[in-house]
């Protein structure tokens, strides 16, 4: 026992460092626009577009993996999403056409599109429902390291010697925690059973560098399209897309220009502005190392309590931004909420159909982006328009409406006693 307790630690934390690597591009790209667009000669505006092209690359790939892919083991699946994710960007190191540099941002989205959901739904593979928050707090704490850890890092890399390398160095770490994790592939079969339906899941996990050969037959094609329509049929997990793809739209909305207001209203530059936001992944960490409580006040009822609290942070934001000791304060208290609710509604996720659960996390990290995509121009509109208030007010009325959808969902296909 006490080997099998070590050995899924250390897959757990190697599944935390793959998110914390993958995770990093999203936040590493902003504040190197300046230095990327000096190298292929083109506006900080056509930069940009780095940002949304691996954004929507991880939308579309996300839940296409998971369909059609649902039979391979999830260590592969993240072993060579992680190997694809370091080559795209080492690759970078050498190309000197911007269109190109657009192709390997979508190249390793598309990468991230099949570690993330992979990765959280193995989180379900090593603990059981009643302790899964605890388990997918530890995972998803990969987040806060790349907020605190590897994006900081990444832009004084990027001072120091260059983006490339920058990228580079974010590249060789992605192969070696793969490499890390495909020897660890014989201790997967290890990890707790569970005894609340995941062992429906067991022989995947248990497999998960078996013959590569063990494909899908001819029949599984249909059953792709099924697994698809029975995920989608499940009104709870309609809703439970709906909330995460309002909660992350909210919170890029917010985020995206946070930065910005920062520097407008105290005259700061890039590195103190880039610091106070990192405050976020200290609140992020500080939430996702204590999932235990989540466990403990059950997980529907703690995504309510977040989301209702996110409204509020939100809308407060954008008025401390010209009192920045405030503003931090608040950042913290933001990630504190914003981790809070993740855990939450991904534990919650991979219990509505455990045997289909890599695709039901696949459709929650899809949800995660297209959110994104859609919030962008609307908020950019706002911001334009009537300034940062109304993207906060944009944000919060975005958490209320979430915190109500939830109310029609359940709290997991074996629901937890005693809540909800």
């Amino acid at each position: 026992m006490a080997a099998g307790n070590s050995s899924s630690s250390r897959l757990i934390t190697a599944l935390m460092l793959a998110v914390a690597t993958v995770g990093a591009t999203i936040f590493a790209i902003s504040p190197l626009l300046l230095d990327i667009a000096q190298a292929f000669d083109v506006s900080a505006a056509q930069v940009a577009i780095l940002p949304g092209a691996f954004s929507l690359s991880l939308a579309l790939v996300a839940p296409l993996v998971a369909l059609t892919a649902q039979r391979l083991p999830r260590a592969r699946l993240i072993v060579w999403g992680l190997l694809i994710f370091g080559l795209a960007w080492l690759l970078a190191l050498m190309v000197s056409d911007f269109r190109l540099m657009t192709l390997l941002a979508m190249l390793a989205g598309g990468a991230t599109g099949a570690v993330l959901p992979a990765t959280y739904a193995s989180a379900a593979d090593l603990s059981s429902y009643a302790q899964r928050a605890r388990t997918m707090g530890r995972i998803v704490s990969g987040w806060s390291m790349a907020i605190l850890l590897v994006v900081p890092m990444m832009a004084l890399a990027s001072q120091a010697i260059s983006w490339r390398w920058a990228f580079g160095a974010l590249a060789c770490c992605a192969i070696a925690i793969a490499l890390w994790l495909s020897s660890l592939g014989r201790h997967w079969a290890v990890a707790p059973r569970t005894q609340d339906g995941g062992a429906a899941i067991e022989s995947e996990a248990s497999q998960s560098f078996a013959d590569p050969h063990q494909m899908q037959s001819p029949q599984d094609a249909v059953s792709v399209m099924g697994s698809l329509r029975s995920v989608l049929a499940d009104p709870s997990i309609r809703i439970l897309l709906l909330v995460n793809l309002l909660d992350m739209g909210a919170f890029y909305a917010v985020y995206s220009f946070a930065g910005t207001e920062l520097r407008r209203l105290n005259d700061w530059g890039a590195s103190a502005a880039g610091l106070a936001m990192a405050a976020y992944g200290l609140g992020l960490a500080i939430m996702t190392f204590n999932g235990r409580w989540i466990d403990l006040l059950g997980k529907r009822r703690a995504a309510i309590v977040a989301l209702l609290s996110l409204g509020l942070v939100l809308a407060m934001l954008p008025w401390l931004a010209s009192l920045p000791w405030a503003m931090v304060v608040g950042i913290i208290v933001w990630g504190i909420v914003q981790g809070a609710f993740f855990t939450a509604i991904t534990s919650l996720a991979t219990e509505q159909i455990p045997p289909l659960r890599g695709v039901v996390v696949a459709l929650l990290s899809a949800s995660t982006y297209l959110g994104v995509t859609l919030y962008t121009p609307v908020t950019a509109w706002l911001y334009g328009s009537f300034g940062y208030a109304a993207v906060g007010l944009e944000a919060a009325c975005g958490c209320a409406l979430a915190a109500f959808l939830l109310l029609f969902t359940r709290g997991g296909r074996r629901a937890e006693p005693g809540r909800v």
